[in-house]
């Protein structure tokens, strides 16, 4: 069985080498045929191209170009050698003290500025909740006293309950917000799959 197969290849191979020889062939004989058929239509336009050439270098004169080259050459040997420099700074004692001092300065100053914005940030909370507190006292007044009245007789049990209370708030308000956004997914989802089965 191998060796019918290394036959059909070996027959194959000579097959291929024949073709390629008679090809090869047809390339010699017609190759000179087609240069000389190349030759006579761009004749003249290989003539312009040489006239062009001569006519190019009969403009610059040899001679005075290297009389030109010489004389760069010459200037050039002239020139001095370029000597290197140092390039490092040293500073002062007073230009060091000059930059820890700005330095400083920009912390203290970035440091102040931004206990500044907590602390407004803090007021408004604080000024938020005192127009609350002052709503409930003018809208409901026995809520308000009874709260004054909490506050005056144990205040740290009042704080926590109302830290509790606040808590439970946010807990309830993040709920509801998740159900709402659970919601509108559930109804994007029955909408993409209305849209398919119409689809198909």
């Amino acid at each position: 069985m191998q060796n019918e197969e290394l036959e059909e290849k070996v027959t194959m191979m000579e097959e291929l080498i024949q073709d390629f020889v008679a090809r090869m062939t047809l390339v010699e004989t017609e190759m000179p045929e087609f240069l000389k058929t190349f030759l006579q239509q761009y004749k003249e336009t290989l003539d312009r191209i040489a006239s062009r050439i001569e006519t190019a270098n009969k403009r610059y004169d040899d001679a005075k170009i290297q009389q030109q080259i010489d004389e760069v050459k010459k200037l050039v040997a002239t020139v001095p050698k370029v000597i290197g420099v140092k390039n490092s700074h040293h500073f002062g004692v007073w230009s060091k003290s000059l930059i820890i001092g700005l330095v400083v300065c920009f912390v203290v100053t970035a440091l102040s500025v931004g206990t500044a914005l907590y602390l407004n940030h803090q007021n408004d909370r604080l000024n938020d909740d005192a127009y609350n507190f002052w709503l409930v006292k003018a809208l409901y007044p026995e809520v308000s006293k009874t709260i004054e009245k909490k506050l005056a007789d144990d205040p740290k049990s009042l704080n926590e309950q109302a830290e509790k209370e606040m808590e439970k708030q946010e807990a309830i308000t993040a709920a509801q917000a998740q159900a709402e956004q659970a919601d509108k997914e559930q109804k994007a989802a029955k909408d993409n799959l209305e849209k398919v089965k119409s689809v198909k």
